[in-house]
Order: C-alpha cells, then sequence, then structure tokens
C-alpha cells in the first residue's frame, strides 16, 4: 500500500508549501490597503508546532520543509543572525549544486541597535542568498540624550549591505523597504535603482546624509508599480518638510517615462506638485493624512484615482469631487492597541469621524462603492457605538454603498467585544 510520503514529490510539495507559507508573505507588491493580510499577520501565522511534526516524518520530508521554513527569514536578534550565516556558509561548502541560502526569498531585518558583528552576519547572509526577491529593513535604533529620554536617531544602512545585495540580489529582487530609522545614503539608494532595474516596490521611510550628496543625473524606474515614501503608517507630521525625499521626488518628476508602471503612491503630505502633474494621470490608489494642503491636486490631477486612503485623526477633508473613485478608506494613525476614557474618545475620535463621513457623504463621488473603518488601534473602540454604525450603514446602504469593517464585514453584522462577552455569559 502507498503512503502519502510515497508520492512523487511533485505531488506533496505544494501541500507542504501551502502548510509552512504564511499567505501574502512572498508577495512581490505590498497587500492592497483594503487586503485582510497584513506583514504583522504573516509573521504571527507561523505554526511552529506542525513544522517541526512535518520535519520528523522521513528525511525527504526533513529536506523539503527544511527548505520551505528558510524561503523566508525573519531576523530579529543578533544570535539568530549568527546561526543563520553559519548554517548557509556550511551548507555552501557542502552542497555547491544547492545551498539552502538559495531557497530563500524573503529577509526581513527588525533588529535593535545592531552591532558591527551582527551587520557583518547581514552581508554573510546575503552574499548566500542570489535568490531575493523581498528584502525589508526595519532595524531599528535607539539612544539616551542628555536627558535620559530615549530618541530614534538617524542610522545609515552599511555601504557593505548595500553592495552584498546588488552583487548577489540585483537581478532576482522585486521589492525593497526601509521603514524604520535606518536609511540608505544616497549614492548607496541610486546604486541600488540603477542596478536592480526589476523592482516593482520601493518603500523609503527616509534618506540618510546630506543633499549634496544628491545625484543630478536622469533615473527611470521602468518596472516600479508601488512608491512608498514617509513614515508609514502614520506619515506624521516630522515628514511634512522632508527634504531628501521631496527632492528624491523631483529628481523624477522629469518625464513621464521614468515611472511608466507607477499605480499607487504613499507617503507623505505634501507631494511634490511636479510629481504629480508627471505621474498622477496613472495612479491607481493613494494613501495620505488628511492634513494634505494638496489635496485637492492629488485628487485633479489623478483622474484615473481607484482608492483614497486616509490616515485618522487629522483635520478633515475637503469635498471631494472625482468621477472614477470606487473605495475610500479610513485607518487609524497607529495600529497599536489603545485605551481611553469614553468622554474622550467620543470627543476626540466619534466626533470627527462622524465629520469626515458627512464631507465624504456630501462629496461628488458617482462611482463611489465602498467606504472602510479599519477598526483597529485608535480606531477600535467605534464598535462601541452600534448606534453610530448602524445609522452609517443604513446611509450607505441607501446609495448602494458597501460600509465594512477592517475584515470586510458589514458593520450592520459588526458586534462589539462587550456583546461577544456577554454572549458567552449567556450561552449555558
Amino acid at each position: 500500500m502507498v503512503t502519502l510520503r510515497d508520492l512523487p514529490v511533485e505531488l506533496w510539495r505544494p501541500i507542504l508549501a501551502s502548510l509552512v507559507r504564511s499567505p501574502g508573505v512572498l508577495s512581490s507588491d505590498r497587500q492592497d490597503p483594503f487586503s485582510e493580510v497584513r506583514d504583522i499577520v504573516i509573521f504571527l501565522n507561523r505554526d511552529v508546532k506542525t513544522h517541526s511534526a512535518l520535519l520528523l516524518v522521513c528525511k525527504v520530508w526533513h529536506n523539503v520543509v527544511t527548505e520551505l521554513t528558510h524561503e523566508h527569514l525573519h531576523l530579529t536578534s543578533a544570535e539568530q543572525v549568527a546561526v543563520i550565516a553559519n548554517r548557509f556558509e556550511e551548507s555552501r561548502r557542502r552542497s555547491i549544486k544547492h545551498p539552502l541560502g538559495t531557497c530563500t526569498r524573503r529577509i526581513d531585518f527588525q533588529l535593535s541597535n545592531p552591532s558591527d558583528q551582527c551587520l557583518n552576519a547581514l552581508v554573510r547572509i546575503l552574499r548566500c542568498t542570489p535568490n531575493i526577491e523581498i528584502l525589508v529593513n526595519s532595524n531599528y535604533y535607539m539612544a539616551l540624550n542628555p536627558t535620559f529620554h530615549i530618541t530614534p536617531p538617524q542610522a545609515q544602512t552599511r555601504t557593505e549591505i548595500i553592495n552584498a545585495l546588488i552583487e548577489t540580489c540585483s537581478s532576482s529582487l522585486r521589492r525593497i523597504e526601509w521603514t524604520s530609522n535606518e536609511y540608505p545614503s544616497w549614492s548607496d539608494l541610486m546604486h541600488v535603482l540603477q542596478t536592480a532595474t526589476g523592482i516593482t516596490s520601493l518603500t523609503l521611510a527616509n534618506i540618510y546624509g546630506n543633499l549634496t550628496e544628491r545625484p543630478s543625473h536622469y533615473l527611470t524606474l521602468p518596472n516600479l508599480k508601488t512608491l512608498v515614501l514617509g513614515d508609514s503608517p502614520s506619515f506624521s507630521h516630522a515628514s511634512l518638510g522632508n527634504v531628501p525625499l521631496n527632492a528624491f521626488l523631483t529628481m523624477l518628476a522629469k518625464s513621464p517615462e521614468q515611472l511608466p508602471s507607477l499605480q499607487r503612491l504613499e507617503g507623505f503630505s505634501p507631494f511634490s506638485p511636479d510629481f504629480l502633474r508627471t505621474h498622477g494621470p496613472k495612479v491607481r490608489i493613494v494613501r495620505t493624512v488628511a492634513f494634505t494642503p494638496l489635496l485637492n491636486e492629488i485628487i485633479a490631477t489623478c483622474p484615473n484615482l481607484d482608492t483614497f486612503v486616509t490616515i485618522f485623526p487629522h483635520h478633515i477633508l475637503d469635498l471631494l469631487s472625482h468621477p472614477s473613485l470606487k473605495r475610500i478608506g479610513i485607518f487609524p494613525i497607529s495600529e497599536d492597541p489603545v485605551g481611553v476614557p469614553q468622554a474622550i474618545f467620543s470627543a476626540y475620535i466619534m466626533k470627527p469621524l462622524e465629520d469626515l463621513l458627512c464631507q465624504i457623504d456630501e462629496s461628488q463621488l458617482p462611482k463611489l462603492t465602498q467606504v472602510r473603518i479599519r477598526n483597529i488601534g485608535t480606531l477600535a473602540n467605534i464598535t462601541e457605538h452600534p448606534l453610530f454604525l448602524q445609522k452609517w450603514w443604513k446611509r450607505w446602504d441607501s446609495r448602494g454603498v458597501r460600509f465594512d469593517d477592517k475584515d470586510g464585514r458589514p458593520f450592520n453584522l459588526v458586534s462589539s467585544e462587550s456583546d461577544i462577552v456577554h454572549d458567552n455569559v449567556r450561552r449555558p
């Protein structure tokens, strides 16, 4: 009798992959802003027990599952980085044709104040991983100032890391992100973008260094679909006057041919007017803060806009007018759990949210089909206001507009946390 493990590897390898991989982890572009899949979910969905059990079935399964678990590396400690670097180098010495590092397609750096030794180990890892498609750098640095307050200083991504990435992975790289307070220098950023021409998604929290380093030549990114600039997800007011990022936008605003594939633009406010006039007609998705002096210009210069996401709370939006806008998202400035007295929540969240929905309701948006409130973080407690949600669900439903929550559920079906608790108590 043939057992499952005796079947050809071509049949059960995809099954094992579905058990080991997290949904969306290898997507070469950022998730759609209305998607329920988020990076934090990707990290939390790792089922270590299942992985361990699969490794014990037989030698062949052990080898395949080992390869699959190394497709995505989430590096959070110096010890982990050292182990992976040693493992990859040892594998390369033992197997010239199929070393373990060739299986890696995504790496997330999330290291706190990494030491020189740790950064050297990152270089060693990159030298062993020629098939990386996604690199997310979320390294973060903290320091005590003279008054003993913790401050996040700017830090530069080491040129050795950039060189290892380019020399090893430039042909495979599709998505690269700097999301915290470690950034590339101007020259290193240009080196990456000129060499890895297959990049489809670029996220830059900032650019390190003085503007004297900024190159003045013509830059073309032929495959770039998604451009995210600023300290996402909040795009705080510290980004409003960000000179390096504005200069980067200006450098890309010389011709529409510089970004022929651009579809999605996210970032701080204001966007460069020249950039909007040059590339606005291609943009389908925009995400920015509500306090946007150029909001009307953004809308006007993006005639094919499909989705608009605003970060809440900020100043209310002006009345919008757009012929093709279909989706509006209202997302929290922070997705971290917060707790405030109900009176403060009502005054600083619910009242501005009511005003914002009224503004959207009064806007000229003939194609609008969906309004989503991402009810987590600072917006989590809106489900404790059922009358508010029912009123607005009825209003949007009468217009044929879907009004739903972070998971895509219509708000008339959403229960509050207190309702869930009461239901559990009433059950026998």
